[in-house]
């Protein structure tokens, strides 16, 4: 084909502009290829930055997790917050400290206010460590039980005869390291809502309760029980307490098997009778009513829903409260002591011990929660 005209001018012209369009398409694109280049450049850096920010975000709430997992360990394991431990996990490490701040004295025991602090740390995959720090108020206490009286009677007590002891003279010894603070000052031989002492036969002379006073008359069966401090719909309702054992279900315990230094919880959901073979120590919870039998022996606590009797020769050293369920609105008789030469001895290192176990321990502040990155 002949582009060319009489002069040659107008064809080389047309190649010009069309060699001229092309030279501009491939400016154009290489200036889209350019950008698309950044565009793809920026994108991975923020698909990278994103990564990195959801992977470091990923590796705090695991170094969170294992320093709330510390601190919950450290709370429910330690009777009180004057050790350093390290909790170790799958996904990290734990090193929880107690710092002591404030020692509280009540009438019937000891509070101390600690703030307890748990640094974790955690090594993700993508490498690094990630490290948080929970810190809580937690108070520890040895009990919140008043023992208003070696045996406080929530609705009477029976005693046949004058034989026995019921004497709130405080059996503790000074110098025990288990209870420096003892012995406490002596409690009421019984305690009893108006004219709830009663004692009958065994030939005229004097009442056989002894203490400060001999017989404490409160003024209403409720106002004794809540005297007490004896949280009792919490107990039996609200499942305040982690027993040790409840019965039935388990077998009730080996003392003899157990450590010395064991004080244990017994929940026994509704009524039993108790014999020498059942002896032992630390916090006795019936829902029923008790029934002692021969030479029965308790150390600590006993703290019984209806009433109690007694038949033989039987120990408790520690306190005694009965007719709890009164304070669920339930009706209850007054207790019975019957005959026999039996023992209740007010103690409180034993009571002690026993409330430990059961109401003692490490408890958190409410409100106390507080985190800082580290």
């Amino acid at each position: 084909m002949d582009m060319s005209t009489p002069n040659g001018k107008t064809g080389l012209r047309w190649l010009q502009v069309v060699q001229d369009e092309r030279g501009s398409v491939l400016m154009i694109v290489l200036v889209a290829l350019v950008g698309l280049t950044a565009l793809a450049a920026a994108g991975m850096m923020m698909t990278e930055t994103e990564l990195r920010a959801s992977e470091n975000q990923e590796a705090g709430t695991t170094a969170f997790y294992v320093a709330d997992a510390g601190l919950q360990q450290y709370l429910g394991s330690r009777d009180s917050a004057t050790a350093t431990d390290t909790f170790t996990y799958a996904s990290g490490s734990a090193i929880v400290e107690g710092e002591k701040l404030l020692d509280m004295p009540t009438t019937n025991g000891n509070h101390v206010l600690y703030r307890v602090r748990s640094v974790s740390s955690y090594a993700p995959p993508e490498g690094g460590t990630a490290s948080r720090t929970l810190s809580r108020l937690a108070i520890y206490s040895d009990g919140s039980i008043v023992a208003r009286a070696s045996l406080a009677a929530g609705k009477g007590l029976l005693k046949t005869g004058n034989a026995g002891t019921i004497s709130g003279v405080d059996r503790a010894t000074a110098g025990d390291p288990n209870c420096p603070d003892s012995p406490r000052p002596d409690v009421a031989g019984v305690a009893v809502p108006p004219a709830g002492y009663v004692q009958s036969g065994g030939g005229a002379g004097a009442l056989v309760p002894d203490g400060d006073p001999d017989v404490l008359e409160a003024p209403s069966t409720l106002e004794l029980l809540q005297s007490t401090g004896v949280p009792w719909d919490a107990i039996v309702n609200g499942g305040l307490l982690v027993n040790d054992y409840t019965i039935p279900g388990d077998s009730w315990p080996n003392f003899a098997s157990l450590p010395a230094d064991e004080w244990p919880t017994v929940y026994v959901d509704g009524n039993t009778v108790l014999g020498p073979g059942d002896s032992g120590r630390g916090t006795l919870i019936v829902r029923g009513n008790l029934d002692m039998n021969g030479a029965f022996e308790w150390d600590g606590l006993v703290l019984v829903g209806g009433y109690m009797t007694s038949n033989g020769f039987q120990t408790v050293e520690g306190a005694t409260i009965t007719g709890l369920n009164e304070l669920l609105g339930e009706t209850v008789p007054a207790s019975d002591l019957g005959n026999g030469n039996k023992k209740f001895h007010y103690h409180s290192c034993k009571m002690k011990m026993a409330m430990k176990n059961a109401f003692g321990g490490l408890s958190e502040v409410p409100g106390s929660w507080a985190e800082r990155w580290q």
